[in-house]
C-alpha cells in the first residue's frame, strides 16, 4: 500500500459505511472518498478529515459521468448501501462497471449477510438480489478485477436481533424457530468493518467469497451465555417449526406485501434457523492483526 491508496465508500451514512471508513482510515497511507447523498448530515460530516473526502452521490440517479468521477483513482470501491433491486442490483452493477473501468483493483458489493449463495432461492428476497447481482457481477471479474463478496453470518448486536424478533433483552425473551439447535454464525459491526477494509486494500487476490466470523453458536447456547454474562434469566419462547416460520412469513406477505418489516424478519430467520446459509471455513486467519470478538466479548462490553 503506498501513501495514495484510495478507498471510495459508498453509502457512508449508515452505521456499517462509518464503521467501515474508521478501519480503513486506521491504515496508514490510506484515505477514503465517502459517497453520500448529503455529505452535510451530522453522522457524515464527523467523518471529515485529512485523508476524507465527502462527495454528494446518489447510487440510483448518477449518470455514467458522475459514476466515472466519483470511482477516479479508486484501489477499492466498497459498498454499504442498502435498497430495494434498483440499488442493490442495478446501482451496484452500474458501481461495479465504473470501478473496472477505472482500473481500481477490486468491488465489494453491501451484501455483509449469511451465505445467500448456499441459501435456496425464493426464501429470502434481498438475498435473491444479492444473488443475482452476484451472477451478474460475475461477468466483471477478470485477472485484474476481482467482485469480493463479504459474508459474516448475523451480526451480535440486541438491535438486530431485536429486529429479527429473536431477543427482546428489555423483557428477558429469547424466541427461535425450529428446534433452537441449529448453529449461527455471529460477527459484531465493528469486525465485520474491519474485515471489510481489510480485504479492500489487501494488495494480493482475495477470495471472492470471504467468509469470517466472530463466533458459531446455536439460539439455546446464545440464550445461556446471555445468562452467563448479564447475570439475568431468559425465558426460551419457541415459536415453532420450520414449517411454521414458511406459513407464517407467506401469511404476512399476503396480508401486508407493501410492508416489508411485517415479512423480511421472517426471510431472514428462515436463513438462520434452517441452516443452509452456514459459512464454509473462514478466512479470518488471512487477516491476524483482526482478533474478533466471540459473543460472549460482544455481550460483556453491551452489544447484545
Amino acid at each position: 500500500m503506498n501513501d495514495e491508496t484510495l478507498i471510495v465508500v459508498v453509502g457512508g451514512a449508515g452505521k456499517l459505511g462509518r464503521l467501515i471508513v474508521e478501519s480503513v482510515l486506521e491504515q496508514r497511507g490510506a484515505r477514503v472518498r465517502v459517497l453520500v447523498r448529503d455529505p452535510s448530515k451530522p453522522e457524515v460530516a464527523a467523518l471529515a478529515g485529512d485523508r476524507v473526502e465527502l462527495v454528494a452521490f446518489d447510487a440510483v440517479s448518477a449518470t455514467d459521468a458522475e459514476r466515472a468521477q466519483a470511482v477516479r483513482g479508486a484501489f477499492a470501491v466498497v459498498s454499504a448501501l442498502q435498497g430495494g433491486p434498483d440499488v442493490i442490483i442495478d446501482a451496484q452493477l452500474a458501481l461495479a462497471r465504473a470501478a473496472k473501468a477505472a482500473g481500481a483493483r477490486r468491488f465489494l458489493p453491501s451484501d455483509y449477510s449469511f451465505d445467500f449463495f448456499t441459501l435456496p432461492a425464493g426464501i429470502n428476497v434481498n438475498s435473491d438480489w444479492r444473488r443475482t447481482f452476484a451472477e451478474r457481477a460475475a461477468e466483471l471479474v477478470s485477472p485484474s478485477f476481482e467482485v469480493v463478496h463479504v459474508l459474516q453470518g448475523i451480526f451480535a448486536d440486541r438491535y438486530v436481533l431485536g429486529f429479527l424478533g429473536l431477543l427482546d433483552a428489555e423483557h428477558g425473551v429469547l424466541r427461535y424457530w425450529g428446534d433452537g439447535t441449529t448453529p449461527i454464525d455471529w460477527t459484531t459491526w465493528e469486525d465485520t468493518a474491519r474485515f471489510a477494509a481489510a480485504a479492500a486494500l489487501d494488495e494480493s487476490s482475495v477470495p471472492a467469497r470471504l467468509h469470517v466470523s466472530g463466533d458459531r453458536m446455536d439460539a439455546l447456547t446464545f440464550a445461556d451465555t446471555w445468562e452467563r454474562v448479564h447475570g439475568r434469566t431468559l425465558t426460551r419462547e419457541r415459536l415453532g417449526s420450520l414449517e411454521d416460520l414458511e406459513r407464517e412469513t407467506q401469511r404476512r406477505l399476503a396480508a401486508e406485501p407493501s410492508n416489508l418489516y411485517a415479512w423480511l424478519p421472517l426471510m431472514y430467520a428462515r436463513g438462520v434457523f434452517g441452516g443452509e446459509a452456514l459459512l464454509g471455513p473462514t478466512h479470518n486467519a488471512r487477516y491476524p492483526a483482526i482478533q474478533a470478538e466471540t459473543v460472549a466479548q460482544a455481550m460483556a462490553r453491551g452489544a447484545v
